[in-house]
């Protein structure tokens, strides 16, 4: 009697093995098409560019990184098949072809994993997981601890003490990890017999044909019962009559699902596990990659991996910024645009390379570029809150702070000063700074003249109504008030009474 298996539910399976990984080797193709049909197809950018598979495959890389601090991590591509189409011509030949919502965000799965600072790697006329299997085999012969992340149940065959198999079951950042014990649990048989479970069962999702009548529960008594396949086939007039018929009128069928299904760990690939060693994550880069997709959660966690692996070598996270204090402001006598912010009757303007702080005069004059005019009460050519608002109508702020952290613009003030002056030289700095990269993406989506002959000339108006008000009549505003409480006092009572 077969022992009993069971799902990876009743499993409880932690992540537990994986944590000892030195190396992680990730399928990528498997990886993305798994990011994309686990999350809505509705997320895109405000610009419509669909990102639901960048932002689970993004989230699992990050997972990685900051969850497990390898030493090391691989994300392997497929190329043509020539070993396996050789074998069998039908094999594949009936896989959906990739969506179009998929394909237009393919391009950009690769320069996410450089900007992590892990390896691409694609070897041609091999799939991701002959590349991933020989790549596994050669770290468990060095001792190398490692975690292979596939959804594809045919990676169950490279379990071994030393190489642990990451499993997304739901969504992209939900893990199971196998080890060999928790593979014999799941599937009854060991790592090293799925071949032979997949050369009875098939696998449909390739087109690998099996022994029609033969499902999983069969394919994996009889390999459990009987060792291997071959061990099956030399018993088979032990089997009963149904089985044994089946599976002797497809022996050929068989032996050729399992020769499919045997992943190739002889590959001669120029790649050594041992040197597959992070590379310092690109942090501007990301940046820009998780704005340009509006990863806002990812984002703001950017600096987190610095905790994970020592940033010493990445560039500088601040540009310094010059800054000097004058009684009347030079810098807004001169020529050419003049980026402005404000605070408590203090202004830092900002041209060129650098800021000059000084009281707010009575008019603010020139060629102003503000964040918020309206609330500056200054006549402006370019307003960046605006023009941040015309690129994503659907934020909930469009803090300064928090555009320029997402456009890679971060900035020192030098000489140091107190955090009131400092938040002034920074935000007129930024200013100047987001104006162009802002201005371009409104022109990319055709608005600028939405934002010049209508936006930017309503704030003037608002700002005059907000400086000239409304007129109250209080006693009636009293009145009002006084009916809505008594109304309220009326509702809650009622509710109470109800409500026992």
């Amino acid at each position: 009697m077969s022992p009993k298996t069971l799902t990876g539910a009743e499993l409880q399976l932690d992540d537990g093995p994986a944590r000892d990984s030195e190396l992680f080797l990730v399928d990528g193709n498997n990886l993305a098409y798994r990011a994309f049909y686990a999350l809505p197809e509705e997320l895109a950018t405000s610009e419509g560019f669909s990102t639901n598979a960048l932002l689970g495959f993004a989230n699992m890389l990050f997972k990685l990184l900051a969850d497990y601090r390898p030493k090391g991590v691989a994300v392997a591509w497929d190329t043509r098949p020539v070993h396996r189409t050789e074998l069998l011509e039908t094999y594949k030949i009936e896989r959906k072809p990739m969506p179009d919502l998929l394909r237009e965000q393919f391009p950009y799965f690769r320069p996410i994993v450089e900007a992590f600072g892990y390896r691409n790697l694609e070897f041609d006329g091999w799939e991701a997981d002959d590349v991933i299997a020989t790549l596994a085999h050669r770290a468990d012969e060095a001792g190398i601890k490692t975690t292979v992340v596939s959804t594809d149940r045919d990676a169950f065959q490279l379990v071994s003490d030393n190489v642990a198999l990451m499993m997304t079951p739901r969504g992209v950042s939900d893990v199971h990890v196998y080890t060999p014990e928790r593979v014999e649990l799941r599937l009854g048989i060991r790592p090293e017999q799925v071949p032979d479970f997949i050369g009875l069962k098939g696998d449909p999702s390739d087109n690998i044909p099996g022994v029609p009548g033969i499902g999983d529960k069969t394919a994996g008594q009889l390999i459990a019962q009987y060792g291997s396949l071959e061990e099956v086939l030399a018993h088979v007039d032990d089997l009963t009559p149904a089985r044994s018929k089946a599976i002797a009128a497809h022996t050929e069928q068989a032996l050729g699902a399992k020769q499919l299904a045997t992943m190739r760990r002889d590959l001669e690939l120029d790649c050594d596990p041992a040197e597959l060693v992070l590379s310092p994550p690109d942090r501007s880069q990301l940046k820009e990659m998780f704005r340009r997709f509006e990863f806002r959660n990812l984002l703001n966690r950017v600096d987190e991996l610095d905790e994970a692996l020592p940033a010493a070598s990445l560039k500088p996270t601040g540009v310094e910024v010059p800054w000097r204090e004058e009684a009347s402001n030079s810098l807004l006598l001169g020529h050419g645009p003049v980026a402005l912010s404000g605070e408590n009757g203090r202004i830092a303007a900002a041209a060129g390379e650098e800021v000059v702080v000084s009281p707010r005069p009575a008019r603010l004059e020139g060629e102003l570029v503000v964040h918020d005019a309206k609330s500056l009460r200054a006549e402006a050519v370019d307003d960046t809150m605006i023009l941040a608002y015309l690129i994503d109508p659907g934020r909930a702020g469009y803090e300064l702070d928090d555009l320029a952290a997402e456009y890679g613009v971060e900035l020192v003030p030098v000489p140091e000063a107190e955090e009131e002056t400092a938040a002034l030289v920074r935000h007129a700095a930024a200013t100047l700074r987001l104006r162009d990269p802002l201005l371009e993406r409104v022109r990319e989506r055709g608005e600028e003249p939405l934002y010049r002959e209508i936006e930017l000339p309503l704030t003037e108006v608002l700002a005059a109504m907000e400086a000239a008000g409304v007129k109250v009549d209080t006693y009636r505003m009293g009145e009002i008030t006084a009916r809505l409480a008594d109304r309220v006092e009326e509702l809650e009572a009622r509710s109470y009474e109800l409500a026992g």
